[in-house]
């Protein structure tokens, strides 16, 4: 780990992603100096459940699937292999560079991405492509917004369908908040996950932590439970994320 220099030398940076999703994370901010601090608050497990089969079953009557998050790709299709369930010609849509890869990583190759990494953005590319009446799949976390849907609810039928639900992780060292220069969040859910495990005394002196969010989504959860330094990058990546950090650190805030 090198500690000794770079542009996050001395700060302690706590990471709240899945332990099995953080490494290019954890990396990043060792590469520039920084000590990331484990916090995995985020547990991620797969559902299965007869509505979902069910659905998997009539996947013919849609033309479009859409993903918001990697995981709902990962999972989406952990589903379809374990149902036997082939893929036919469909268009796919993801809202990120990141999401995108992970499709490929499944064989798609023709994905609409929009200019700008989020659902609003997202939603206004859809709509510039899909055809009156269409149907889309939408698969996504249980805790993921109804956003697509109902913007998309003039223009195209927009079925959603959970494929993983996201719980507080337990066994967590909460002391490693008091010690933290800054928190990085990839997720409403952490956010509110976080707040929600305080103790009264962390409570008082959390919200004067500068905090770095992924996308608008997360910085407006953080924005909204009270954090008073909330950022955000341009390009809604994790190695933006960090140089959000450093400028923030060398006072380009």
């Amino acid at each position: 780990m090198n500690t000794s220099g770079g542009p996050l030398a001395g700060k302690k940076i706590l990471v709240t992603r899945p332990k099995n999703q953080a490494d290019s994370l954890v990396k990043l901010i060792e590469e520039n100096g920084g000590t990331p601090l484990s916090f995995p608050i985020i547990s991620i497990k797969a559902v299965k459940n007869e509505q979902a089969a069910a659905r998997l079953n009539q996947l013919n009557t849609f033309q479009w699937i859409v993903f918001t998050s990697k995981n709902a790709v990962d999972y989406f299709f952990r589903l379809i292999n374990e149902l036997g369930i082939s893929l036919g010609d469909y268009k796919f849509a993801a809202v990120g560079e990141k999401t995108a890869e992970t499709l490929r990583r499944h064989g798609i190759t023709s994905i609409l991405v929009p200019e700008r990494y989020d659902a609003a953005d997202l939603a206004e590319t859809l709509k510039k492509h899909v055809l009156k009446d269409e149907r889309i799949l939408f698969p996504k976390g249980n805790l993921a917004p109804s956003f697509l849907k109902e913007e998309l609810k003039s223009t195209a039928v927009v079925e959603e369908m959970v494929v993983y639900k996201t719980e507080p992780e337990d066994g967590l060292d909460w002391s490693l908040i008091d010690i933290t220069d800054c928190f990085f969040f990839m997720s409403p859910s952490a956010v509110s996950f976080m707040i929600k495990g305080l103790s009264d005394s962390q409570n008082n002196m959390i919200y004067k932590t500068p905090v770095i969010c992924v996308g608008p989504t997360t910085k407006t959860a953080a924005e909204k439970y009270g954090f008073k330094h909330v950022f955000m990058p341009s390009n809604f990546t994790a190695e933006d994320m960090v140089n959000c950090a450093i400028s923030y650190f060398q006072g380009g805030r």
